[in-house]
C-alpha cells in the first residue's frame, strides 16, 4: 500500500506540477481521489507535516468498524476560504466604534431647596426691622419681620444620551471623558415662609395688654400692604449638554464595577408657570408647609410670584439658562446622582401703580434662585 501510494503520488506530481503548482490530486481509484491545496508555498510546507500513513490506517480502520465516522482534518482554527472577503469602509469602522461607547441612560429622582442645611438662593422680598411702624413706643429693640420665598424640586424625570471617550484603559481600570445630550421634566414649586423675630429679652418691657395690641396691629400692617402668593406649582421643561471625567474600577475579569464622576451641565430651560385667578387664605400664617387655595388657574410662561399694593415680583424664563454641577457613584448599570443648580431662575421686582424705589420694607434688587436634585440613574 505504501508503495503504490508513494508511486501514485510522484506521478500526480510531475503530472500537475507544471500546470498546477499550487495543488496535488491523487486519483487512487475510481471512486478515490486524495487533493492537497495550498494557497501559498506556506501551505504546502505545512502539509509536509502530516503523517500521510497514519492518516490512512485510521481511515481504513473507520471504514472496517461498524460504524463509519466522517473524518475531517483541518490543520487551521479558521474555516476554508477560496475568495477574500471585501473590506469595510472606513467610515462603518468609525460609526461601529463609536457606537460600540454610546450609552443611553435614564434617571428618576426629587430634590430640596435646602443644601448642607441652607436654602439654595433665598429670596428675601419683605423685611422689616423697625417695630415702630406697627406700634409707636412698643418698648421693643431687637425686632425684624421678614417674608421670603425658594425653589423645591418635587421631582424629575429625564433620559440622555452619552458618548466615553477613553484616555486610561487598563486590566482594573478605567478613565473616560463622557460628553452627550439629554432632556429632563421638572416639577418645581415655591415655598414661602413668614418669619417675626423677637428678642426674649426685650418682649418682656412689653405688657399683656400691649402685646395684645401689638400683635393685632402687626396683621392689620401686614394685610394693608395687600400682599398675595399667585403661584407654587410650575413645570419645566429642561434641555441640557453635560461634560463629565469619569472614573471606573474592574473586577478579576476586567469587567467594569464600580464608577465615579464629576460633571458640568448647560441648561436651556422652558417654564410653565400656573397665575392663581383668586388669592390664597390666611396670608398671614401662610408658610412652606402649607398650600395657598384659590381661584382657578391660567398657564404663562411668565407671571407674578408674589403681588402687593406698590410691587411685584415676577420671573422671566422666555430664555432661562443656567450651569449645574453633577456628581454620580455607582456598580455597573445604577448609580446615584446629585444634581446641583445655583441659579436656576431669577426674580426682579416690578413697581405698579403709585409705587417708588424707595418703597419700603419691600426687596428692589433681583435675586436667583436655584435647587439640588437627586436620584436614581439607569444605564452606563
Amino acid at each position: 500500500m505504501k508503495k503504490i501510494f508513494s508511486i501514485c503520488l510522484l506521478t500526480a506530481y510531475s503530472t500537475f506540477a507544471v500546470e498546477q503548482p499550487d495543488s496535488i490530486i491523487v486519483n487512487a481509484g475510481k471512486n478515490s481521489r486524495v487533493i492537497f491545496y495550498g494557497k501559498t508555498q506556506q501551505d504546502l510546507k505545512n502539509i509536509e507535516r502530516l503523517d500521510l500513513n497514519k492518516l490512512l490506517r485510521d481511515l481504513n480502520q473507520k471504514q472496517d468498524s461498524a460504524k463509519a465516522v466522517l473524518n475531517h482534518l483541518q490543520m487551521s482554527s479558521e474555516s476554508y476560504q477560496t475568495t477574500t472577503t471585501k473590506p469595510i469602509p472606513k467610515w462603518k469602522q468609525l460609526w461601529q466604534n463609536y457606537k460600540k461607547n454610546t450609552f443611553l441612560n435614564a434617571h428618576v429622582g426629587l430634590g430640596s431647596y435646602r443644601f448642607f442645611g441652607k436654602p439654595i438662593g433665598e429670596y428675601e422680598y419683605f423685611r422689616l426691622t423697625d417695630p415702630n411702624v406697627i406700634m409707636p413706643n412698643s418698648g421693643l429693640t431687637d425686632f425684624t419681620m421678614r417674608q421670603s420665598l425658594w425653589l423645591r424640586t418635587r421631582s424629575v424625570v429625564g433620559i440622555s444620551l452619552l458618548h466615553d471617550i477613553p484616555l486610561i484603559n487598563t486590566s482594573r481600570m478605567a478613565f473616560k471623558f463622557r460628553y452627550g445630550l439629554g432632556i429632563e421634566a421638572l416639577g418645581l414649586r415655591f415655598e414661602y415662609s413668614n418669619l417675626m423675630l423677637i428678642n426674649p429679652i426685650s418682649r418682656e418691657f412689653l405688657e399683656s395688654d400691649g402685646w395684645r395690641t401689638f400683635n393685632n396691629t402687626k396683621w392689620q400692617y401686614i394685610q394693608g400692604l395687600g400682599t398675595i402668593l399667585e403661584q407654587t406649582d410650575v413645570r419645566a421643561m429642561n434641555y441640557y449638554a453635560q461634560i463629565m471625567p469619569k472614573l471606573v474600577l474592574k473586577d478579576k475579569k476586567g469587567r467594569e464595577s464600580f464608577s465615579f464622576g464629576l460633571g458640568v451641565r448647560l441648561n436651556k430651560s422652558s417654564l410653565k408657570q400656573p397665575i392663581h385667578s383668586g388669592d390664597p387664605n390666611n396670608w398671614g400664617i401662610y408658610s412652606s408647609n402649607s398650600n395657598p387655595s384659590g381661584g382657578g388657574r391660567t398657564t404663562w410662561s411668565e407671571g407674578p410670584i408674589v403681588r402687593a399694593k406698590e410691587v411685584f415680583y415676577v420671573t422671566n424664563n422666555s430664555n432661562a439658562k443656567s450651569i449645574s454641577f453633577l456628581a454620580e457613584a455607582g456598580y455597573r448599570n445604577i448609580s446615584l446622582f446629585a444634581n446641583y443648580t445655583p441659579a436656576f431662575t431669577e426674580i426682579s421686582p416690578r413697581l405698579r401703580g403709585n409705587g417708588t424705589s424707595t418703597t419700603a420694607p419691600f426687596n428692589t434688587q433681583s435675586g436667583k434662585l436655584g435647587f439640588v436634585n437627586f436620584g436614581v440613574k439607569f444605564g452606563r
